[in-house]
């Protein structure tokens, strides 16, 4: 099963975790739970969340934090908890040690979850197309960073 596949079946089921231990909240497309990571008011979702990936000034959220998964250097990021098992590890650092777990990035987590949500800004009521878009505008988001990138060093 891909990860998005994966990602879909687990709505509203399975949890992110620090490595210290603390709770970051429900990978849910729920932006009305208050444990979910959609709910962009709640502890998890919001930009402002003390337990929120979202918040890049945050232990959990900035590209500093030492459990943030938005740190390329963190050596203990989060982690997809499935049924009480681990599932997936949440990270950009690309030399982590994962004990087989699959790797995701952050951003690309919360953009399944914000395609899977309700929110009358989809057009696609097909929950693959969802993902599918939501992996484009992935792409799309890291070609342009590319692209800024190359520009400063010509």
């Amino acid at each position: 099963m891909s990860i998005p596949r994966f990602l879909t079946a687990i709505n509203g089921i399975a949890q992110l975790w620090a490595a210290d231990g603390q709770f970051l909240g429900l990978l849910s497309s729920d932006q009305s739970d208050p444990n979910s990571i959609s709910n962009f008011y709640g502890n998890y979702g919001s930009s402002c969340g003390i337990y929120s990936i979202r918040n890049s000034a945050g232990l959990y959220g900035s590209e500093s934090g030492i459990y943030s998964p938005y740190n390329t250097c963190c050596l203990n990021p989060p982690i997809t908890f499935y049924q009480g098992q681990p599932v997936l590890m949440v990270t950009r650092n690309p030399y982590v040690q994962t004990n087989g777990l699959p790797v995701i990035d952050p951003d690309f987590l919360l953009g399944v979850y914000a395609q899977l949500s309700n929110s009358p800004n989809l057009f696609y009521s097909d929950p693959m197309e969802q993902l599918n878009q939501a992996r484009r505008d992935y792409m799309q988001a890291l070609n342009t960073q590319s692209a800024m990138i190359a520009s400063m060093f010509h």
